[in-house]
């Protein structure tokens, strides 16, 4: 055969190679893009917190109470929302106790608030069993049934019509592991229809400063330390994910090598960090400070990714997702403990 010149037998198997390709191509799934883009600076966040719950709501993004000070045994009762296509803030009704560390979840057009910690006269932080739900329209919180625990710094995820509370621990005072009377394995279902917890599977292990959302029907959450401690080697550090399915009530153990084990994410303590089936896991404290890394779990293909870094190492502030915007804001910057005023937003493209 002369050359230039291909046979046919050949060219079938190029032309098979294309469409196999093509087919591939098609069927790949929606979080097969990529991130694009770097993080950019945003109005400066009004009333500085960290510790605070997070979660998205009709395109605005909730930050939840929180602590002011250095002193992390005074929260606060704040309400403040971030709205990333008019880059502003607005207030709206303070929560009904001062809270940090509390558990969020979005479901029908409310926000639904668990636990967390307050401070108590006389011992400091403690963890509280109160519930409440927010209603924008009214702009009001309504109490709902206590939990059937005291339980702070763990996760609330909606899942059809209901939010599953898991993880985290509770606190009576102290500081550290001194104070922590109980670390949770246990997990429940809150129906809103019926005001009502029930007991399901509990979880593989302990965890808090957790980032967790929604993918698929069920639970995903990646855990921050399997403890509350005094030190980083204390916190015993965490790595891979974890899965809950409602619909066998059953936990998967995902041993996923991390980009970095870390402490206390950006996106912990917050509803809204998953979009297009991955989990972001932004900033935080490792053993070497704080960190500029900003990584997701692909939870279809069980594997982490590392993003675009942030511009300066964060930790202990509050993420969440609105439309195809993640939004940073509150915490510490550096290894100062310099308050984080900045709001950093990232396109999430394809």
């Amino acid at each position: 055969m002369s050359k230039g010149m291909v046979s046919s037998s050949s060219f079938a198997h190029v032309c098979a190679g294309i469409c196999v390709l093509l087919t591939v191509a098609a069927a790949a799934p929606a979080w097969a893009g990529t991130i694009s883009g770097q993080w950019q600076p945003r109005a400066t966040i009004p009333y500085h917190v960290y510790g605070h719950a997070s979660a998205e709501l009709d395109g605005k993004v909730h930050l939840l109470g929180g602590c002011h000070t250095s002193d992390w045994t005074s929260p606060t009762t704040r309400h403040q929302i971030y709205d990333p296509v008019a880059d502003s803030w607005a207030s709206a009704a303070n929560l009904p106790l001062d809270l940090g560390w509390s558990m969020p979840a979005a479901l029908d057009g409310k926000l639904y608030l668990f636990g967390g910690g307050y401070h108590r006269s006389g011992l400091g932080l403690c963890a509280t069993d109160q519930a409440w739900v927010y209603d924008p329209e009214t702009d009001r919180w309504t109490a709902l049934p206590p939990m059937p625990d005291k339980r702070m710094n763990g996760c609330a995820v909606a899942l059809g019509d209901s939010i599953y509370i898991c993880m985290g621990y509770n606190r009576q005072g102290g500081v550290g592991t001194r104070g922590v009377l109980a670390e949770y394995h246990t997990a429940y279902r809150y129906h809103p229809s019926t005001g009502t917890y029930s007991p399901v599977a509990s979880s593989p292990q302990t965890g808090c400063y957790i980032a967790a959302g929604p993918h698929a029907g069920k639970l995903c959450a990646v855990v921050g330390t399997h403890h509350e401690g005094d030190t980083i080697e204390e916190r015993g550090l965490a790595e891979g994910a974890l899965i809950y399915d409602p619909a066998s009530d059953q936990w998967t153990r995902l041993a996923a090598k991390r980009v970095m084990p870390r402490v206390f994410y950006l996106t912990q303590c917050s509803a809204s960090v998953i979009r297009d089936g991955r989990l972001y896991v932004v900033g935080g404290r490792s053993a070497a400070g704080r960190t500029r890394i900003t990584s997701y779990f692909d939870i279809e293909g069980q594997r982490f990714v590392r993003g675009p870094d942030l511009p300066k190492g964060r930790c202990c502030g509050g993420g969440a997702i609105a439309g195809s915007t993640l939004v940073i804001s509150g915490g510490f910057l550096g290894q100062t403990g310099r308050p984080a005023l900045e709001t950093w937003v990232l396109t999430l493209g394809r």
